[in-house]
């Protein structure tokens, strides 16, 4: 065999098509068929199956539970997901959920395996959205959930692969904390984002809210809530000390995992 040969089936091989037997004369070949992934390219590089689900996961303030509801995203839907963690890596909520380490996948990426999920995240330090590369491509996976801790009115602002999702994503879930300045800073996303688009998560209450919490809620977040399109994730003293491990998540996170995704996917 030809060294060109050689070449043209190793490369089909590795694509999942296989050469098939000739009928043209000595000398001549077939057209080797290979699979080509269909994709869809960002104008800054981010990379998707053209039919796969992007949403962008994302906390109204930092530290509220933003990886902990993209992890519970990607545990209820059906087929293979990932989470892509947009952050340094000091600040990766999610440096101990894996259960095996797949290794560097190029740009400052590692990924790794989490019972069948896919989790991607930085090794190295980010200074914002606009300094963080494009997710390298690899797995196709039929959903891809963006965590994002930034702050949203810079991210908005910014020109990046990431903030392109954040103008563009027909579906964003934003996350906050279950206080008064919690609720503050929902209403003030949920005006630069959106209400058309989003879907709003609690963190730290269930569904009969504290009355300080019912008297600052805002005229937005009230009908957000009406609509069904706000989700309460109770308080998990377990979660809240040992943070995302290994082990599954809690009953009731996973049980407003499926919630949010119900409310994402009338949205898509």
């Amino acid at each position: 065999m030809a060294v060109d040969e050689l070449a043209r089936a190793y490369r089909a091989a590795g694509a999942g098509a296989f050469r098939r037997a000739s009928t043209l004369p000595t000398g001549q070949h077939e057209p080797i068929s290979v699979h080509e992934p269909a994709i869809r390219r960002s104008a800054h590089g981010f990379s998707v199956g053209t039919t796969e689900r992007v949403v962008l996961v994302c906390g109204a303030a930092p530290a509220v539970g933003t990886s902990t509801v993209a992890l519970s995203l990607a545990g209820a839907v059906s087929g293979v997901a990932r989470v892509v963690e947009c952050c340094s890596a000091s600040a990766s909520g999610l440096a101990a959920a894996s259960t095996a380490e797949l290794g560097e996948v190029g740009e400052g990426w590692v990924r790794s395996d989490r019972d069948g999920l896919v989790i991607e995240r930085r090794q190295d330090r980010v200074d914002g959205p606009a300094g963080l590369p494009a997710p390298a491509v690899g797995q196709r996976t039929a959903w891809t959930f963006l965590d994002c801790s930034w702050d949203v009115d810079a991210l908005l602002r910014s020109d990046s692969w990431l903030s392109d999702q954040a103008r563009s994503a027909a579906a964003v879930v934003l996350v906050a904390r279950a206080t008064v300045p919690g609720l503050r800073r929902l209403d003030s996303a949920l005006g630069l984002v959106g209400e058309q688009r989003m879907v709003a998560v609690l963190v730290g209450t269930g569904r009969r809210w504290p009355r300080p919490l019912q008297q600052s809620a805002s005229a937005a977040v009230r009908q957000l809530r009406a609509r069904d399109r706000l989700v309460c994730v109770p308080f998990d003293a377990q979660l809240a000390l040992s943070g995302l491990t290994p082990d599954p998540l809690p009953s009731a996170v996973r049980a407003a995992g499926v919630s949010v995704l119900n409310q994402v996917e009338g949205l898509l």
